[in-house]
């Protein structure tokens, strides 16, 4: 396995964008605060029949 993908696994690095989280491994994968803030929906506009 590569380094990177070992990092991601450790939690040293984010699962998702890949940046360096806060320096400490926690012994599993993890996300960074903006990649695990909720994505917001956008509401459909509704159509005037």
């Amino acid at each position: 396995m590569g380094e990177i993908a070992e990092m991601m696994l450790n939690g040293l690095l984010c699962e998702q964008c890949g940046c360096l989280i806060d320096g400490e491994e926690t012994g599993h994968p993890r996300k960074c605060e903006d990649c695990a803030k909720p994505k917001k929906r956008r509401k459909k506009a509704k159509r005037n029949e």
